[in-house]
């Protein structure tokens, strides 16, 4: 099992505005992604949580990421608004551009906003939850630098582009699927070779289309997307949706591999909201009631061999959230505890962490 460390979640906090602030941001701007990092960590991701505080900090100092964006409207209407982001950290984009589609979607009963000229936004969840929270239903996406190749191909063309989306229940937990369109997401398997763990079958091919299994090919080689086929379909559905409509950039543009080292050389991505009101079609008592007889439909299936219950998605998340936040701490994987010291350290924040 990962070495854990319970790190409190106050402290986590403090650390990312401090963080934030010290390398420039703007202290609204601070708050809100880091509370998008942290909220991943407490539903227990082990991606995209605050151990990529540090990057995106340091992507602040180095002026790669608008410490001071100011996010404007360019198209709207009472269903839809179209953002520029201003280079904003994408998580301060995504929670703009989602409650501009909350507040639509209540008056309208339906709403989609797009960003461009936006920057990586985290854990897609996140976004589609906020929509939750209102009764509504929320679903998101986002294109980022190129990592997967088209079906048959061998060069960078598409993002992982991952999905969010969240419905309301009654008494269950939100049903929310956050995945990416590839077998796994990039974050995790950069995680997986910093742990040591190396290079799973089936998670990436070589700079020629082979498989491989090579940690030294994560560099230039592509991501494989789910479901064969399927996937880079809807990989590139994703593409459409958050590159193509929203007038961000799209494709093969946001290969940074030899432009320039590191993820930093991606710019303008686009991403993609939408949210639903379920009371355009019935009550909003009747919508619950009819999603508990659907998570009963699922509970109630015959169990394959060796499983112990149905899980739907977003129950683990749930569950971790409930726990973390009833202790007052999160289990940080070692290697989200080190890149937190670290910068810690590095910059002399004047936080505490507990010893490892």
């Amino acid at each position: 099992m990962d070495e854990r460390i319970e790190v409190s979640i106050e402290t986590l906090r403090d650390f990312g505005q401090r963080a934030f602030t010290t390398a420039g941001l703007d202290a609204e701007v601070a708050e809100i992604v880091t509370e998008v990092q942290l909220e991943a960590a407490i539903r227990g991701q082990a991606t995209h949580n605050v151990g990529d505080i540090p990057q995106y900090s340091d992507q602040v100092r180095s002026g790669y990421i608008n410490a001071s964006p100011k996010m404007t409207i360019e198209r709207e209407s009472p269903v839809h608004a179209l953002y520029d982001a201003d280079r904003s950290p994408g998580q301060y984009a995504g929670v703009i551009a989602m409650r501009k589609c909350i507040e639509k979607a209540k008056a309208q009963g339906i709403a989609t906003v797009g960003v461009r000229n936006s920057l990586h936004y985290g854990a897609s969840g996140y976004f589609a939850s906020m929509a939750v929270e209102h009764d509504l239903i929320g679903l998101c996406t986002t294109n980022a630098g190129s990592s997967m190749a088209p079906w048959g191909g061998a060069s960078h063309t598409l993002g992982n582009n991952p999905l969010g989306v969240a419905v309301p229940t009654g008494d269950s937990q939100p049903v929310m699927l956050d995945i990416a369109m590839s077998v796994v997401a990039v974050g995790k398997i950069a995680l997986s070779i910093a742990q040591g763990k190396g290079l799973p079958e089936g998670w990436m091919i070589d700079a020629d289309g082979r498989p491989t299994t090579d940690p030294d090919d994560f560099k230039m080689g592509s991501a494989v997307p789910i479901a064969a086929h399927k996937g880079y379909g809807l990989t590139l559905v994703m593409e459409i949706l958050s590159g193509v409509l929203t007038g961000a950039m799209f494709g093969a543009d946001h290969n940074w591999r030899g432009k320039r080292e590191g993820p930093a050389a991606i710019t303008d991505l686009g991403h993609f909201f939408l949210a639903i009101d379920p009371t355009m079609f019935m009550s909003i008592e009747d919508f619950k009631a009819r999603m508990e007889t659907l998570i009963g439909h699922l509970k109630a299936s015959k169990l394959a061999p060796g499983i112990e219950r149905i899980i739907v998605p977003g129950e683990p998340e749930y569950e971790a959230r409930a726990r973390n936040l009833a202790s007052g701490t999160i289990p940080l994987l070692r290697t989200t505890y080190d890149a937190v010291a670290a910068h810690i350290d590095k910059w002399d924040l004047g936080i505490e962490l507990p010893p490892a």
